[in-house]
């Protein structure tokens, strides 16, 4: 299976923890924009995103994949947070984060691989990254090491290094000013390869059925469960 590298994890993300005070308070314009962002994603209910585009590049191969799609997002609660993707690029591919459990659906093998939050930190795979523009400031501050790099084509850009170990090695996040969403994200990983998500006709608090996320899997898929 290729690794899907989802931004942005909008379930199990924690309400509340804290940043260096020194690290925060050299940085008048990073408090700012981190300030705006929590008020932003306080407010969310529902995200949609009418075109994500995620390319990948693998440094052991060579060249660049390209994945595309839509995503859904419902914003239920701590630990209770919802995401769809569907995927146009590979066609018939859907991934669903509901709560703890993550389910990847292939419909051209007939295949589904469902995993959980808790079994993937255990591998040490970095799930704090998933394809939706909604974070949780609180979360990114527990998590990484935070620094404003000025602003690039109207969007303030951020700068990420992992606290602890982790698969990821750096990210780079572009925070769109108007919603205090990020609209664009870099990632690297630790082994090199990279990941760049753009997120386009992004609409907040729309309305989204409950049944958008509701796992419908075909009978003869062949379910792998890690």
């Amino acid at each position: 299976m290729k690794r899907i590298s989802l931004l942005l994890l909008a379930a199990g993300l924690l309400l509340a923890s804290s940043v260096s005070v020194s690290t925060a308070s050299a940085n008048g314009k990073l408090d700012q924009i981190l300030d705006e962002m929590q008020k932003s994603a306080s407010s969310i209910t529902t995200i949609f995103v009418a075109n994500m585009e995620q390319l990948k590049r693998d440094r052991t191969i060579g060249g660049t994949e390209k994945y595309s799609g839509q995503v859904f997002f419902r914003h239920y609660g701590k630990g209770n947070d919802k995401v769809k993707i569907i995927y146009r690029v590979p066609q018939g591919q859907t991934v669903w984060v509901v709560g703890d459990e993550i389910t990847l659906y292939q419909a051209k093998i007939k295949q589904a691989i469902v995993t959980s939050r808790r079994a993937a930190a255990a591998r040490g795979d970095e799930f704090s990254v998933v394809a939706t523009p909604y974070t949780s400031v609180p979360e990114l501050k527990r998590q990484y090491n935070i620094a404003y790099a000025g602003d690039e084509n109207g969007m303030a850009k951020l700068e990420l290094t992992p606290k602890a170990k982790s698969s990821l090695k750096s990210m780079t996040l572009w925070v769109d000013q108007s919603s205090w969403l990020p609209a664009k994200s870099h990632i690297i990983e630790a082994t090199g390869n990279a990941s760049t998500f753009t997120f386009n006709g992004m609409k907040k608090n729309s309305v989204i059925s409950n049944s958008t996320f509701e796992v419908k899997i075909p009978k003869d898929t062949k379910i792998i469960r890690k």
